[in-house]
């Protein structure tokens, strides 16, 4: 082996035999070859022996065997710290001041210091043994998710000297942090640790007082608000929260600058956005880190010659596309809700203008220069009281789930299926709507087929009202009429059975699982849970319909049909359910997912 390289050997153990060469390098020897590139490189440079033979690299070890690779360590060193985003800002003697980025642990970070001063030949006092070098020492706090800056020494003495600069207020960290609300430059002035401390029940159930826990269990003074500044720099609108704000903050005597000004602004009711403690994640924005960043440290140098240290960073980019994205969704969804207020047409003329005056100043009758309130993810239908559904407008309310395009495909598949049944004059067919909400699809389809008559069934009272005034709205009063009932029961209720046999039932039940719902809480959280959660995975609906219908399959008559609105995926778990009744239709919605089944009744069962 080459004399000025240094050599590192493992040995094979029972476990590892059977390995090919080339996964043990790079899996036991990661430390010295930190990046899968200089494993490969040390083969192909044949810097790698097996038992003191040169081997292929996919040769299989035995147990026993002694794996010995040369090593160059300043190219390790420079490869680990390759793979790693540490940048070196500031430098004296034992004390350097380093920019980490997201992901980069504290380990990594105290590793670097040494090494970042070995490369960039800073200094000459490195002590190096192999490619291992001494760590030297974090100071402050910033935590793996978060990009700061970082003071890092080399002796537990020059720690103790930065932590008395810290105690006594001479060492300042600048936070950058993006949080929720439209901060008020006054209330953040007016906050003390007195003020957080009476301004919410800090009791826990043992007596003690849940803020001094804190403090304690993070080593801080129980002042330690009162040495946090904190400055608005700029407001975003946002259509999730409603406005997001810009703030940089000052933060003395402590370490842990950050999770300070996280729980100062938390307290403020100004939370910044994010995944950890005392952050609150945007409902679109779902990263494992917060929105904060250490972008200066002013702090005196240990040097004794009464210089100041001056360190600072950038804002990281992040802030300002969450920022630009946000406020671009709000305007989106503004002018969204302009086109869904004006597009209700004529049935809601009336109700568009009366809410167009309690929005605009001037009280004009249109969308032109005016805000729709669309803060808290609250849908746009809501807000308008109307929704366009098939070409037609119909009231909606949160008692009532907001009609999706996709389910125009039930509406179509419905259409198609009566016209093309055997009229029966002079006696009219009949179609249920089973769990009708709003009533928009059992409307819509007897706006589009003459002669047809039909009921809506829902088990939500408030519901039933909204789709009587859809009746009312669309002059269908004489063709319509609604019921209460529930998918287990309805095809023996006496009150449905008097208005059948149907020729076809068009259901769009609940079928979001709860795990499903847990993640779409964002997007659905503001209508009508019980509308579109069901137990069993989703399909708890579909069983308790196929098993009222199977009570009473002359609720159909014969020949007559049913058909589901499905979710993605659901398809096979449908068709295990209504396993005994025929299949004789599946259609596609707008995007091409499989989204209506239709059952035809069978016999018997």
């Amino acid at each position: 082996m080459t004399s000025n390289l240094l050599v590192k050997e493992r040995k094979v153990d029972s476990k590892e035999s059977g390995t090919k060469l080339r996964n043990f390098i790079v899996h036991q020897f990661r430390q010295e070859l930190a990046i899968r590139a200089d494993a490969i490189a040390a083969l192909r440079q044949k810097r790698v022996r097996v038992n003191g033979a040169i081997v292929l690299d996919s040769y299989q070890l035995k147990e026993g065997d002694l794996v010995q690779v040369e090593i160059d360590p300043i190219q390790a060193i420079k490869s680990r710290l390759h793979s790693l985003d540490i940048e070196l800002r500031h430098a004296e003697d034992g004390l350097v001041v380093l920019a980490k980025a997201p992901g980069v642990s504290c380990p990594d970070v105290e590793w670097a210091a040494p090494a970042l001063l070995l490369v960039s030949r800073e200094t000459q006092c490195v002590e190096i043994e192999g490619c291992q070098l001494n760590p030297w020492i974090a100071v402050n706090t910033v935590e793996k998710s978060i990009r700061g800056l970082v003071l890092v020494v080399d002796t537990e003495e020059r720690r103790n000297a930065v932590l008395q600069l810290i105690k006594s207020g001479k060492v300042v960290f600048g936070i950058c942090a993006l949080c929720q609300g439209s901060a008020d430059q006054d209330i953040i002035n007016n906050a003390s640790a007195e003020s957080i401390a009476t301004s919410v029940d800090q009791t826990v159930s043992d007596g003690a007082n849940r803020l001094d826990m804190w403090y304690a269990d993070n080593g801080l003074p129980s002042d330690v608000f009162d040495n946090v500044d904190v400055a608005v720099l700029s407001t975003w609108k946002s259509s999730s929260v409603g406005r997001l704000s810009v703030v940089k903050g000052l933060v003395r005597r402590t370490v842990k600058p950050g999770l300070v000004l996280r729980r100062f602004l938390y307290e403020l009711g100004h939370p910044v956005v994010g995944m950890q403690t005392y952050s609150l994640p945007l409902p679109n924005h779902r990263d494992k880190g917060v929105l904060l960043s250490i972008v200066s440290i002013e702090m005196p140098s240990l040097t004794g010659n009464d210089s100041q240290i001056s360190v600072s960073d950038t804002v990281p980019p992040k802030f300002q596309a969450v920022c630009e994205r946000e406020s671009r969704f709000y305007r989106q969804r503004q002018e969204k809700a302009r086109t869904d207020i004006a597009d209700v047409g004529e049935y809601s003329k009336n109700a568009s203008i009366s809410f167009l005056t309690q929005q605009s100043e001037t009280g004009s009758d249109t969308m032109e220069g005016v805000e729709v309130d669309v803060t808290k993810g609250k849908p746009v239908a809501y807000i308008s009281g109307f929704k366009r559904f098939c070409g037609y407008a119909f009231h909606v309310t949160p008692d009532t789930l907001i009609p999706r395009p996709s389910t125009e495909t039930l509406v179509s598949t419905t259409v198609e299926h009566l016209k093309n049944q055997t009229s029966r004059e002079p006696e009219p067919m009949r179609i249920m709507d089973l769990g009708t909400g709003s009533g928009c699809i059992l409307l819509s389809v007897l706006l589009c087929v003459d002669g047809v008559r039909g009921i809506g069934i829902d088990i939500s009272d408030p519901a039933l009202e909204v789709a009587r005034r859809n009746c009312e709205l669309h002059s269908m009063q004489d063709r319509a009429i609604f019921l209460t009932g529930c998918f287990g029961s309805f095809a023996l209720d006496p009150l449905v059975m008097a208005q059948g046999p149907f020729d076809f039932i068009a259901c769009n039940p609940p079928y979001i699982s709860d795990r499903k719902a847990n993640r779409m809480r964002a997007t659905i959280g503001h209508e009508p849970q019980l509308a579109l959660i069901a137990e069993d995975g989703g399909y708890q609906a579909y069983r308790d319909i196929c098993r009222s219908l199977e009570a009473n399959l002359s609720i159909l008559r014969t020949g007559g049909s049913i058909g589901f609105e499905i979710g993605k995926d659901m398809a096979g778990g449908v068709r295990r359910i209504f396993s005994r009744w025929k299949e004789t239709g599946a259609f596609e919605d707008q995007h091409g997912f499989l989204r209506v089944i239709v059952f035809q009744r069978p016999a018997s069962v």
